[in-house]
């Protein structure tokens, strides 16, 4: 059973971030930038050599990070390219968690991206909950959907199994959560 919810995990999260890539393609791409996008992949893939190196439930962090680049790229033909402050100290996540990983280990590697990914999420939440009509709920409940498979899925309950999945289900709740009680007032 628990491979099929690692299975089911990678496509529902491949059909999340397909949708978003196609309303980009088809829309403006505000709000969104190519940098964030960009970083975040990097975040992802962090994750995923740490977890393989690990030996640990890899699938949605991969998927995730070529779910993001996919993105990245359209928002690069809509010329979405902006750095902002935001994107400086991702960018910033994103050397440490590397060093880290090169340094102390996977197990530290895995962690730090884990958290750097909350991190970069974090302005994204904020605007969520600032504006909530505007968030993209069908991703993010894709997003959500994903985590909570991905968490579900693990072997053990070990931070290789679960603390991917489980980090991002909580950061998933906090971006779905103002659209479901803006809906409800």
């Amino acid at each position: 059973m628990k491979p099929i919810l690692a299975i089911l995990s990678v496509i529902v999260g491949a059909f999340a971030y397909g949708y978003m890539t196609v309303t980009t393609s088809f829309g403006t791409g505000e709000g969104l930038s190519f940098t964030t996008f960009l970083l975040w992949s990097g975040l992802a893939g962090i994750a995923c050599y740490n977890l393989i190196k690990k030996d640990g439930g890899w699938g949605i962090s991969l998927m995730y990070g070529i779910g993001a680049t996919s993105v990245a790229i359209t928002l690069i033909y809509k010329g979405r390219c902006d750095w902002s402050c935001t994107d400086t100290v991702v960018a910033f996540l994103v050397v440490a968690c590397v060093y880290l990983s090169k340094t102390k280990g996977p197990t530290v590697g895995l962690v730090a991206s884990v958290v750097a990914g909350v991190i970069a999420g974090i302005p994204f939440i904020v605007l969520t909950w600032k504006n909530p009509a505007a968030s993209p709920i069908i991703s993010n409940v894709g997003f959500l959907t994903s985590n909570i498979l991905s968490f579900l899925s693990g072997k053990t309950w070990t931070m290789k199994d679960r603390l991917y999945g489980g980090a991002n289900a909580v950061a998933c709740i906090l971006l779905v959560l103002p659209w479901v009680l803006y809906h409800l007032d």
